[in-house]
């Protein structure tokens, strides 16, 4: 005769996963979510440069801020995958990483392209002559001026 045995109350080897459907559903709005935000910072950049007036010449913004802000959005994509991660949502981790690496390269090439800007806009000073300035009457090095005077 067999004793009657009551189920384990904790498994720590099962681990729980998501719904298929809610996993995918979740990983589709989170990549919905995080394309918009991209195109309204990238857009609202966009923007600060945009002038119909062919009389005005308007430069666009540094990109300085706006990358910033994207910034935010990847590290809340990471923070999404990690929330994804805990729940077992398999599909829902991998989108808001795809995302995590797309704003990453974006920002680095950003980064990259703010900085050539920036070396155009505000050349280097040229450095100040320190050697012989020249010679006042053609005559020998005795008599010329290392000062510029």
């Amino acid at each position: 005769m067999d004793l009657p045995s009551a189920p384990v109350a904790f498994d720590a080897s099962v681990r729980p996963r998501a719904d298929r459907g809610a996993d995918v559903g979740a990983a589709l709005g989170l990549l919905f979510l995080e394309v918009l935000a991209l195109l309204l910072v990238f857009g609202a950049w966009v923007l600060s440069g945009f002038n119909l007036d062919p009389g005005r010449t308007v430069r666009a913004d540094p990109l300085w801020g706006y990358l910033g802000v994207a910034g935010v959005v990847g590290a809340l994509a990471v923070v999404a995958a990690v929330i994804a991660s805990r729940s077992g949502a398999v599909v829902t981790v991998w989108t808001p990483c795809f995302m995590a690496v797309i704003v990453a390269v974006g920002l680095c090439g950003g980064m990259a392209v703010q900085q050539h800007e920036d070396k155009l806009n505000n050349p280097a000073p040229t450095p100040a002559f320190t050697g012989e300035a020249g010679c006042r009457s053609g005559g020998d090095n005795s008599e010329c001026a290392d000062t510029g005077g």
